[in-house]
């Protein structure tokens, strides 16, 4: 899907209308490839302070879609949720935001195909294996009163964080439950595999 088509995709007249709930849902979960590109260029277009309340709003639903007791993969989806949020925050030229864009696209793979959640029905049949987006999806239906199932996340924890520290002024803004002084840091060191170089820069489209 290039940049037009995911306007189309989206029901966007331009990026500015990137302010839906809905849109960013669709961005996320779509099972259709998108070019990394076509994506760099709508938030290049969205106002970047909508964005992170965007972000902020679609990653609080799927937390709430996670069935109890969820632990860790609770921990790393909170943790993306606000490194994506202080990428949108504080992108200030073309380089952020195709930053912004990388980690984005990495997590809607790693959320739409990567990952590996097993499913242990209850009747301890043979287990079913589903991507992230898929069992949060089965896990809603389970609370609506369908089939039940154990979730095992542990398989679905193979998320590198990208190294990314923002001051607590900065995050007070989207996080004000937050009491803590100082800095968070996000995952210092993981090596950042999805930084630009000069060359990519110049193939930037505006």
């Amino acid at each position: 899907m290039n940049y037009y088509e995911l306007l189309k995709y989206l029901d966007l007249e331009e990026p500015s209308d990137f302010i839906y709930f809905e849109a960013m849902a669709d961005l996320a979960e779509s099972d259709d490839p998108i070019d990394q590109e076509a994506v760099a260029a709508l938030f290049a277009g969205a106002d970047t302070d909508t964005m992170a309340d965007l972000f902020s709003d679609y990653f609080e639903d799927i937390l709430d879609g996670l069935p109890e007791d969820s632990g860790e993969i609770y921990s790393l989806l909170h943790q993306i949720r606000l490194c994506l949020m202080g990428l949108a925050r504080n992108a200030e030229d073309e380089s952020d935001i195709r930053r912004l864009a990388d980690e984005f696209c990495r997590f809607r793979q790693w959320y739409t195909e990567e990952s590996d959640v097993e499913l242990i029905p209850a009747d301890e049949e043979l287990p079913l294996h589903q991507c992230l987006r898929d069992a949060i999806t089965t896990a809603r239906m389970e609370k609506l009163g369908g089939f039940a199932y154990r979730y095992d996340f542990d398989y679905a924890l193979d998320y590198a964080l990208d190294g990314y520290t923002m001051s607590f002024a900065e995050l007070a803004a989207t996080e004000e439950e937050e009491e803590n002084e100082g800095r968070i840091v996000f995952d210092p060191g993981t090596r950042d595999d999805y930084a630009l170089d000069d060359e990519e820069d110049d193939d930037w489209i505006h």
